[in-house]
C-alpha cells in the first residue's frame, strides 16, 4: 500500500497541475501563514469552521476520567532519573519491591485540538483525524505554554463532556 505524502509541497505539485497562477514558494509562504493564524485563534478560543461541509476545529476542557490515571512523563522520567542518581530500587511489579516512580496527572481537566467531525458530511469521516503538531515549534507545546503561563487561559476553551460522562449523569 502506498502512502500520499500530505506536506505543502505535495499539495502544491497536484495544485499546479491544473493551476501554474502561483509561484510554489508563495503557495507555501500563504498555507504557511493562514495555518499559523488559524491556530493563533484557537489559542484564543475561537472555533474555526473549515467549510465546505469538513466540521470545526477547536480546543477542548476535557475532565479526567477518575477511573483511568494518566501518567505524566515528564515528570515521572525526572523522578525516575532522581531515585536511581541516589542509587534507589526501582519498583518490580513481579517482587513488588522497590520504590514506585510513576507520577500521574492529578488535575480535573486536559486540554486538546479538536476536530468536531459530526458536522462534516464527508464519506468515511472516522478514517480521518486532526493531529497537531508536536515538537518545540509545534502547536500542542504552543497550548501547553499557553496554559502554564496564563493562570485564566484554560476559561477560554469550551468544556466538553465526554460520552462516557453523559451516561453516568
Amino acid at each position: 500500500m502506498q502512502t500520499k505524502s500530505h506536506t505543502l509541497k505535495a499539495i502544491y505539485k497536484k495544485y499546479s497541475e491544473n493551476n501554474k497562477e502561483i509561484k510554489e514558494s508563495t503557495f507555501i509562504n500563504i498555507c504557511s501563514e493562514f495555518n499559523i493564524a488559524i491556530i493563533e485563534e484557537l489559542l484564543e478560543g475561537y472555533e474555526f469552521n473549515m467549510q465546505n461541509n469538513l466540521g470545526t476545529l477547536s480546543i477542548r476542557r476535557v475532565e479526567r476520567d477518575p477511573r483511568t490515571p494518566q501518567i505524566n512523563w515528564g515528570e515521572t522520567t525526572k523522578y525516575k532519573r532522581e531515585l536511581l542518581e541516589k542509587g534507589e530500587k526501582l519498583f518490580n511489579s513481579l517482587t513488588g519491591e522497590g520504590e514506585k516512580w510513576h507520577i500521574y496527572y492529578v488535575d480535573k481537566y486536559y486540554y486538546k485540538y479538536h476536530w468536531t467531525k459530526s458536522k462534516a458530511k464527508i464519506k468515511n469521516k472516522t478514517a480521518y483525524r486532526f493531529d497537531a503538531t508536536r515538537g518545540v515549534k509545534g502547536n500542542k507545546e504552543k497550548l501547553t505554554l499557553l496554559l502554564k503561563n496564563d493562570d485564566l487561559a484554560h476559561l477560554k476553551f469550551k468544556k466538553y463532556v465526554p460520552p462516557y460522562f453523559k451516561k453516568q449523569l
